[in-house]
């Protein structure tokens, strides 16, 4: 089964809610589509009660509501929009703390290639359609650099000019908080995506979930891979392109340019889709022995990476 990344949001649970649940003629699930993350959203929940599976549903959109409010770029209102158009964020909050810590963690083991600080970056090759000048280029660079971010329980404030992302990691951290709230209503099994894919508990006959990889959505799976209780993150290059030239969205801090072309896609497997999620927007930026390194320094992590010339890394 390959779920398509950050277009949908989809639940499957495998009839599962409990041992006391049976298969019956009213197990036909819930379903929703709608807008979420900036795009359509399509949030289904199968095998179940009609009664259970609104139930999740209305407690999953809440919460992906909530976080939503919090990290998205497409909402002039969140609080990452706030932060960003004024330069602090009074209070953050522990969700914004958290998640920031996250991302410090991800920096220092990716040595700096995860860094959400590139969103001046990414709007000056947006503003350019993707041939951004270098004075443009220069000028966002300057303003750039995670280090130079002010992180308190207080305030998160940035320098002038300065903005964040969290397409990279958000994803990922939603997904995460989606299944624990899913799991504390009584969720057994089922595949979650909210970005990234969780694997939860074991499919129907009892084997692992079986994920189809592939560089990006809608495209055929590349490979397939078999999780339970397990997250899996992909990025590629070329997932989404600034304009018609070759140049796509994920950029190299050190020197401001697009990633080369190295990479058709890296996957992360983790126990974590938050972690999973930033490990892999850097992957596509590392080396091959940089991707191994980078995946030592958190245990149990795997990497399934798939290069332009038909390599395939595995660790």
């Amino acid at each position: 089964m390959r779920l398509s990344r950050r277009r949908f949001i989809t639940i499957t649970a495998a009839g599962m809610l409990g041992a006391h649940h049976a298969m019956a003629a009213d197990n036909a699930g819930a379903r929703w589509q709608g807008v979420a993350l900036g795009a359509h959203a399509d949030l289904r929940l199968v095998g179940l009660p009609a009664r259970d599976a609104e139930r999740l549903l209305v407690a999953a959109r809440g919460e992906i509501e909530r976080l939503e409010q919090l990290f998205s770029l497409y909402r002039t209102d969140s609080a990452l929009a706030r932060l960003n158009a004024m330069g602090v964020l009074e209070q953050p909050g522990p969700d914004m703390l958290e998640l920031c810590s996250l991302v410090s963690t991800i920096h220092q083991a990716s040595s700096g290639m995860f860094d959400p600080s590139v969103q001046p970056l990414w709007a000056a090759y947006a503003r350019a359609r993707g041939v951004p000048e270098p004075k443009a280029l220069e000028a966002a660079r300057a303003v750039a650099g995670w280090s130079k971010v002010d992180i308190s329980v207080d305030r998160i404030r940035l320098e002038p000019g300065a903005a964040l992302t969290f397409n990279g990691i958000a994803q990922g951290f939603i997904t995460d908080r989606v299944v624990s709230l899913l799991k504390a209503q009584g969720l057994e099994a089922g595949l979650v995506s909210v970005g990234e894919i969780a694997a939860v508990g074991a499919a129907p006959g009892g084997k692992d979930w079986a994920i189809g990889l592939a560089g990006h959505e809608d495209a055929a799976a590349d490979a397939t891979i078999h999780l339970r209780d397990k997250t899996v993150a992909t990025s590629s290059p070329n997932g989404t392109l600034f304009g018609a030239g070759p140049d796509g969205h994920i950029l190299d801090p050190r020197s401001g340019l697009a990633a080369t072309a190295r990479w058709r896609r890296v996957s992360v497997i983790h126990r974590s889709a938050a972690m999973a999620d930033g490990l892999s927007t850097a992957g596509v930026l590392h080396s091959a022995e940089q991707l191994r390194n980078m995946a030592r320094q958190f245990p149990g992590t795997s990497v399934h990476a798939l290069g332009h010339n038909g390599d395939l890394l595995l660790v």
